[in-house]
């Protein structure tokens, strides 16, 4: 039976102001353009929002922000994950309080677990605490470097942890990917987290799909994802080179910090990221805003910096 995620959900960045304090008053501005390109669900406090950057305290203040402006338009998932199982467990017990309607949780990266079992004895108590809410394992390498197969962890998952829905699959191994969706019979969700590759993803099965660009880009997705459904791959094709033209655009300004700018110039300021990352000075937004408009991919026009 499919879980609560399903279809495009995106990995919301987290707003700060211009001294890098968590602005919580930017949140309404987020859910109002998501209701708008027509979300249904968000992702909060994820690798987009800068998870790792931010105190348990203002983690929490995030959660419960996000759970007052959603109403009941939009479902709420919380990332959870941290380094230390403890404070995870303290984010898990908050998010189900807070009301969030699921919790994910990455691997620590730091002292890494060394087996699936090993990563399954520290997340199985982080979702316990947040029962019964569905629990999704986040797979994402590239930031924790884990070497661990992701079929495998659910495989050992799935006896272990009730609550296990699924998980969000960033990462570009298709054939895991596969295992993963085939897992359990294909009971389990597979929220794919590569906006560059979401046509494969969907060619192998995975129901719904987290992430960044679908803050500012969800109507060309779901065009994709609605091409792809009735059949018309030359149009989905079309579709997904046009998005990686944009995560390329994107990327040659650094990606998180360029893809915060572009909420600014769509009237959804989220502010700056936080060091080590660095933020667009003004003529490189100016540049990227002339870059994005050739695309025409966006939700709302950008208004391009003099």
């Amino acid at each position: 039976m499919p879980g609560p995620l399903l279809g495009l959900i995106p990995a919301t960045h987290t707003p700060f102001d211009a001294d890098g304090r968590l602005d919580l008053a930017a949140v309404p501005r987020q859910a109002e353009l998501f209701r708008e390109s027509g979300i249904s669900a968000v992702f909060v406090a994820g690798t987009t929002g800068e998870w790792a950057s931010m105190t348990v305290d203002e983690r929490m203040a995030l959660c419960d922000r996000w759970t007052e402006a959603a109403g009941d338009s939009l479902k709420v998932a919380v990332h959870i994950g941290h380094h230390c199982q403890a404070e995870a467990i303290t984010l898990a017990a908050h998010a189900k309080k807070s009301g969030a309607l699921a919790i994910a949780a990455v691997a620590p990266s730091y002292y890494r677990p060394a087996t699936a079992a090993d990563l399954v004895d520290f997340l199985a108590p982080i979702a316990e605490a947040a029962g019964p809410l569905p629990f999704y394992y986040y797979e994402i390498p590239m930031m924790t470097g884990s070497k661990l197969l992701t079929s495998e962890v659910l495989r050992e998952a799935r006896s272990r942890i009730p609550t296990l829905r699924g998980m969000k699959y960033s990462h570009g191994d298709l054939i895991d990917l596969q295992e993963c969706v085939q897992s359990d019979g294909g009971a389990l969700d597979v929220l794919f987290g590569m906006d560059d590759y979401l046509t494969a993803g969907l060619s192998m099965g995975v129901r719904g799909a987290i992430g960044a660009t679908y803050n500012f880009a969800a109507r060309h997705f779901q065009g994709l994802i609605r091409s792809f459904e009735a059949g018309d791959l030359r149009a989905a094709r079309e579709k997904q080179y046009a998005a990686v033209r944009l995560v390329k655009v994107l990327g040659r300004y650094g990606f998180f910090p360029a893809s915060k700018a572009v909420m600014g110039m769509i009237g959804a300021d989220c502010g700056p990221v936080r060091p080590p990352l660095r933020p667009l000075g003004r003529d490189e937004t100016a540049a990227l805003a002339r870059e994005l408009k050739t695309l025409e991919i966006l939700d709302r026009p950008l208004r391009v910096l003099d």
